[in-house]
């Protein structure tokens, strides 16, 4: 137990109940509470051998954490630990491209906004100065 859950345990905290079995699935033993006393919070390891896989544990405090720790999920097959992590990267490269691609439609829609606006300018400014023509012609 590191020493920063060591200091968040109290009385109170050791009395309560720490194992919850009636609302667990599997018979198995739900962890509520650490060792600190704090309730443990559900995570999802993203690790290579067991991608994917939640488990509960210590939230710690100050960075530390005690030594509380269950898998939610079973393991997994070996099959499952190959294909996950590659499906993941498969995944951040697309949504990688896809930002890129969102980037590129928006520079194109601001380019095309421009680009309409200069030809109406370039006709406003052909009528001013052909108005201003026509009325130097016109006054003596």
């Amino acid at each position: 137990m590191s020493s920063g859950c060591r200091s968040a345990c109290s009385s109170n905290a050791r009395s309560r109940k720490q194992f919850d079995s009636n609302n667990s699935t599997d018979n198995e033993t739900v962890i509520r509470v650490c060792h600190c006393g704090l309730d443990v919070v559900p995570r999802t390891s993203w690790t290579t051998a067991n991608p994917g896989r939640r488990f509960r544990g210590c939230p710690g405090t100050n960075g530390s954490y005690c030594t509380t720790f269950a898998w939610v999920d079973p393991p997994m097959c070996q099959r499952s630990k190959e294909v996950i992590p590659g499906l993941l990267k498969r995944l951040s490269r697309e949504d990688a491209l896809i930002e890129e691609l969102n980037q590129q439609v928006a520079q194109l829609q601001n380019n095309r906004q421009r680009s309409t606006k200069v030809p109406v300018m370039v006709k406003v400014s052909t009528a001013f100065l052909l108005m201003a023509i026509v009325a130097y012609l016109w006054l003596p």
